[in-house]
């Protein structure tokens, strides 16, 4: 019988349009992409709130339009938002816009993204040659995850646990061993830098990094279920290491703005649109959104 598998589609991240003209930041073109991807088979969609100039932002407008009009024209699809935050803003920002986005059913997310380390990036500087890379930071003290938990546990919000490295798994026995982590949890394996050398200070888009990842995780996570992606057309084998071994799938202009052949995707559903075709040719069957959050939740 074909096993279930979850997939996310993670529409624009951090990405410009430089990398993608289509890349949304509006949220009538965010809505309009989450829909497009649940057509094509994603129960999971996963969004940053963006200015008009592509920048981060925490702007509840933007959230409360986005997450109505998701709801409107998506029913049933489950909505993830971000924790991360550039260095200067405080975690209590991103804890009280999902307090305040929870106040509505219609506005809570069904899942945020967490973390489980500070991400460090020495990312390069073109033409730059005295300085060819500067640090960038994105924090995240114990004292911000656990925030983020509870305010996850408060309104009934899935944590998304984001693993990047040996240490962000160290970093989830810890807050298991000190009883601030749900019972059964459900995180991303993220592949998320492109190669050696990148900049990103986590395990690069390789299927060996995924799969020494997903053992050490299932020794100490043995009731585990988890999403896997990978960064650029290196993360597309990552993902069909996955599907063959039972894992679940998130993929999206966020990760990769190319097909595995190298060619710009037109949009976020192309993307969705391969990993239903790779998860039916690994007899997976993609599932609704209600069975995703019974899988992310339940207990073996």
């Amino acid at each position: 019988m074909a096993s279930p598998v979850i997939i996310e589609a993670a529409l624009n991240g951090d990405r410009s349009r430089s990398d993608h003209p289509a890349i949304p930041y509006e949220p009538t073109e965010v809505a309009a992409a989450a829909q497009r991807c649940a057509q094509a088979g994603a129960c999971v969609v996963h969004l940053h709130a963006r200015t008009a100039a592509g920048a981060w932002s925490a702007d509840l407008a933007w959230y409360v339009e986005t997450l109505s009009q998701i709801r409107a024209e998506s029913p049933g699809v489950l909505i993830s938002v971000p924790s991360i935050r550039p260095a200067g803003v405080p975690v209590s920002e991103v804890v009280d816009l999902l307090a305040r986005l929870s106040l509505n059913p219609r506005t809570r997310p069904d899942l945020v993204s967490v973390n489980l380390g500070h991400i460090v990036v020495w990312e390069q500087v073109p033409a730059a040659a005295d300085q060819p890379r500067r640090t960038v930071h994105f924090p995240n003290d114990y004292a911000d995850v656990v925030a983020l938990l509870v305010v996850c546990l408060k309104y009934g919000i899935v944590p998304e646990l984001g693993v990047m490295d040996l240490g962000f798994i160290s970093n989830a026995v810890a807050l298991r061993d000190n009883g601030v982590l749900p019972g059964r949890s459900w995180f991303l394996l993220e592949l998320d830098s492109p190669g050696y050398g990148a900049g990103p200070q986590v395990a690069p888009a390789t299927v060996a990094n995924y799969d020494h990842l997903a053992a050490t995780l299932q020794i100490h996570f043995p009731d585990a279920a988890w999403a896997a992606h990978g960064h650029g057309p290196a993360g597309f084998p990552i993902l069909h290491r996955a599907l063959t071994r039972g894992a679940h799938i998130r993929a999206g202009f966020e990760d990769s703005v190319q097909l595995p052949d190298g060619r710009l995707a037109t949009d976020n559903s192309e993307l969705v649109a391969w990993t239903v075709a790779a998860a039916l040719q690994t007899g997976r069957t993609p599932v609704t959104g209600p069975t995703a959050l019974s899988i992310m939740t339940a207990r073996h």
